[in-house]
């Protein structure tokens, strides 16, 4: 039951851009939550709002990155990268119409066990079936009852390769921090 209600919240995390919100370019790449719980390295010449990131602006690619609790504190810790919960996590993305999965593996952040997602979304409303598709890439992990989570959806077929090499060195900088 604990992990098909992770695996449901891992499958919905899917990265999206606030409409309106104003994007600064990144001039300094070095970034620490406010909490200290994390630190990434960001892209220069990037935009950034809050803690999502766009370099052709949120109709083509967005990147997301957050930290917060999942699990209270009378719950058992969990792995992000258990067989069960991965088992769970992929089902429950091949389970969801027009889900495309792509893979659904055991990866690390920093060192902590968790999970990488790949995957295309369903078509949105009114698309036609023939429309480019998105693509969705989530990194995630758990410590203690904190989820570290890091997405990225590419719009673009045209700069997904770059989007993706983009979004894998800042995942590959992320570093652990301590809590305020």
């Amino acid at each position: 039951m604990r992990f098909s209600c992770l695996a449901v919240f891992f499958a919905s995390l899917v990265a999206c851009a606030s409409a309106g919100v104003e994007h600064e370019t990144i001039e300094s790449p070095h970034y620490t939550a406010a909490d200290g719980s994390y630190s990434l390295e960001l892209p220069l010449g990037w935009r950034r709002a809050d803690n999502a990131l766009t370099f052709d602006g949120p109709d083509h690619q967005t990147i997301t990155f957050n930290a917060g609790a999942v699990l209270d504190e009378e719950t058992r810790a969990i792995d992000a990268s258990a067989p069960d919960l991965l088992v769970a996590m992929r089902d429950s993305l091949e389970a969801q119409p027009g889900i495309e999965l792509i893979d659904c593996d055991a990866a690390t952040l920093d060192g902590l066990s968790g999970f990488r997602m790949h995957f295309r979304p369903a078509l949105e409303d009114g698309q036609a079936a023939d429309a480019l598709r998105a693509e969705v890439v989530i990194y995630g992990a758990i410590e203690g009852t904190t989820l570290f989570a890091l997405s990225l959806e590419s719009r673009d077929p045209a700069t997904r390769a770059r989007d993706l090499d983009v979004f894998e060195r800042l995942v590959a900088s992320f570093r652990r921090g301590s809590s305020k």
